[in-house]
C-alpha cells in the first residue's frame, strides 16, 4: 500500500509543469549533488538510479554511461519520464525499493539521492539500504547521498543564535540519523569517500534568511545562484556538520 508520500509524488509529476522542479524546488542544491555525483561515474559503467522521478536526473547521468536503469515507485514518473526523455541507453521502470522485482544485478554503480527519506521509518530505510548493496556487483559502489537529522539540528543551532528560526524537514520525509544506516551499509563493503553541502547550506539556510529576512527567503533566486557558485568554489569540511545532505560512497568487497 503506498504511503502519503508516495501518494504525493505520483501527484506532483501531474501537477507540477515545470520538469526542473517536479523532483526538488531546489534545483542550485540539486545541481551541486550531482556535481558529486557524476565525478564517480565512466563511459564503461552499467548503472542504477534508484528512485529517477520524471527521469531529469537520468538525462544528466546517461550520457556518461554505458547503460542506466532508472526507477521509480510513482507510476506518473515513469510515464513522463518515458514521455519526455525517451529511452536511449536506459530504461525507466516502474519498481519499489522495499521489494524490487524488476531489476538486474550487480551493477557497476548504483545511485541513490534523496530516496529513503521518502520511506515510512528507519525499518525501511535500513531494508532499502540491504536491497540496494545486493545489486551493486563486487568491486562496485553505492552512491547515497540522503537527508539526515544531524545537519538540521546544527543548523537550527546556528540560526538560533542569530535569531532565526529552526530550519523545519519537510513534513512527508522521514530522517535518520548517518549511524543509524552504516552497519547496513558497511556490511558487505567499505565507505571510501564523502562529500557534503555545508557550505551552500551555510550560505542559503543562515546567511540568506539572516539579510532578506527569514519570511522573505525563497528558493531559487538570484541570491541561490550566487552561493551555488560560491559553495563549488570554497566547501571546506569545517562546514560538514551543517550540511543538511551528506554523501556516502561504498565500494562492495
Amino acid at each position: 500500500m503506498k504511503s502519503s508520500t508516495d501518494l504525493h509524488w505520483n501527484e506532483r509529476a501531474a501537477r507540477i509543469e515545470n520538469d526542473i522542479e517536479v523532483n526538488i524546488m531546489d534545483i542550485f542544491q540539486r545541481e551541486l549533488e550531482y556535481d558529486y555525483v557524476c565525478r564517480y561515474l565512466t563511459k564503461e559503467m552499467k548503472v542504477l538510479e534508484v528512485g529517477c522521478g520524471n527521469g531529469f536526473s537520468t538525462g544528466r547521468f546517461r550520457p556518461l554511461v554505458k547503460h542506466i536503469d532508472a526507477f521509480d515507485y510513482a507510476e506518473n514518473m515513469i510515464a513522463r519520464a518515458r514521455e519526455k526523455l525517451g529511452e536511449t541507453n536506459n530504461r525507466f521502470i516502474h519498481d519499489n525499493v522495499l521489494d524490487p522485482k524488476n531489476l538486474g544485478h550487480e551493477y557497476d554503480a548504483v545511485i541513490c539521492v534523496r530516496v529513503l527519506i521518502n520511506l515510512r521509518n528507519l525499518d525501511e530505510q535500513r531494508r532499502a539500504v540491504r536491497n540496494l548493496v545486493k545489486l551493486v556487483r563486487p568491486g562496485g559502489i553505492l552512491i547515497l547521498v540522503e537527508g539526515f537529522t544531524e545537519g538540521f539540528k546544527a543548523l537550527t543551532a546556528l540560526r538560533e543564535q542569530v535569531n532565526l528560526p529552526p530550519v523545519e524537514p519537510a513534513k512527508i520525509n522521514f530522517y535518520s540519523s548517518v549511524n543509524d544506516l552504516m552497519p547496513d551499509l558497511t556490511a558487505e563493503g567499505d565507505v571510501e569517500d564523502r562529500f557534503h553541502l555545508g557550505a551552500y547550506d551555510y550560505l542559503t539556510r543562515v546567511m540568506y534568511p539572516l539579510v532578506v529576512g527569514a519570511e522573505n527567503a525563497r528558493h531559487n533566486s538570484v541570491f541561490s545562484e550566487r552561493c551555488q557558485e560560491l559553495a563549488r568554489a570554497f566547501n571546506p569540511d569545517c562546514f560538514a556538520e551543517l550540511s543538511r545532505v551528506r554523501g556516502l560512497v561504498m565500494r562492495k568487497r
